[in-house]
């Protein structure tokens, strides 16, 4: 997966990180956690500049169980705020639904809309700070696999440049238009046995389940390969101790993880801290790289 499909894996809401059933029924569990998203500037691969706050993010985790079997919701959400971000707009949203047994998936679905940022360097990011544009542009995609089959439409649009919780509403209706007429594409893969679930889900099973080290997904078609490596982190622990974020007997697990296009390409990075044991392991601390000028970093809130 390259550095532009992670950052699209980046509101609606923003809850507090805690674990709550809710509606009738009383298996549907649900985690949401909030983060705060700080920056920092690269040249050469050094930071030459850092700032706290320059937007934020959300997480939710929901399993329930229906006449079918179990269903799990992920959804991964980041946002500038443009106040502190140098008049930047910039959003990122993937939600990812899968129905299945509890050692097998039957069909998933996942649906995202970011930005369309075009910038490749700092100096093509620096010129997009400021915009008074009323309008921004943005992509879509959706997916479906089931039944052996992969389908997968993309779709570029204009939306609000500034999005509130109203707007953000009409941005997923004009992202559903403009899907609703973009073509199907087929895999650029030949499965040899059952397809994959999508990125986020793989990356949910690789954290909760130690043993498991190497995964495969699925996104926009194309087949991936998922690597993890996990480490007591006891500085992190002290951490979210600290901020309260996580019980005081807690430890904390350092997941480091790299991703690859199957048919080959440039391994991505990431790091994702998680409470040891837990079993919605929803991450206290994001860590990426969505360009070469910029990392991110979204930090559990209370």
């Amino acid at each position: 997966m390259t550095r532009r499909a992670i950052a699209r894996m980046l509101a609606w809401a923003f809850l507090p990180p805690v674990v709550r059933r809710g509606g009738a029924d009383p298996g549907d569990l649900r985690r949401e956690r909030r983060y705060r998203a700080d920056a920092q500037v690269l040249v050469l691969s050094l930071p030459i500049l850092r700032r706290s706050g320059v937007g934020g993010g959300n997480v939710v985790w929901r399993e329930w169980r229906d006449p079918a079997g179990l269903v799990r919701l992920l959804e991964f959400t980041g946002y500038s705020s443009p106040e502190r971000a140098a008049g930047l707009n910039r959003l990122g949203f993937i939600r990812e639904t899968c129905h299945g047994d509890d050692d097998a998936t039957r069909e998933s679905n996942y649906f995202g809309v970011m930005t369309a940022s075009a910038e490749e360097s700092a100096e093509e990011a620096r010129k997009a700070l400021h915009s008074n544009a009323t309008e921004a542009a943005y992509t879509a995609i959706q997916g479906r696999i089931a039944g052996g089959q992969v389908e997968t439409a993309t779709a570029h649009f204009m939306g609000p440049a500034r999005l509130s919780a109203d707007r953000r509403t009409e941005l997923w209706a004009r992202a559903e238009q403009a899907l609703s007429t973009a073509p199907k594409k087929p895999p650029e893969f030949r499965a040899s046995g059952p397809i994959p679930a999508p990125f986020l889900h793989a990356l949910a099973d690789a954290l909760r389940t130690p043993g498991r080290g190497e995964s495969q997904y699925v996104y926009s078609g194309r087949l991936y390969r998922l690597w993890v490596r996990r480490a007591a982190d006891p500085k992190a622990a002290g951490f979210f101790h600290e901020k309260g974020v996580i019980g005081a007997s807690a430890g904390v697990v350092r997941v480091s993880g790299k991703v690859r296009r199957e048919a080959g390409g440039k391994e991505t990075e990431f790091r994702v801290w998680i409470e040891e044991g837990a079993v919605q392991p929803v991450p206290l601390r994001i860590d990426f790289q969505p360009k070469s000028y910029l990392r991110l970093v979204f930090e559990a809130e209370v």
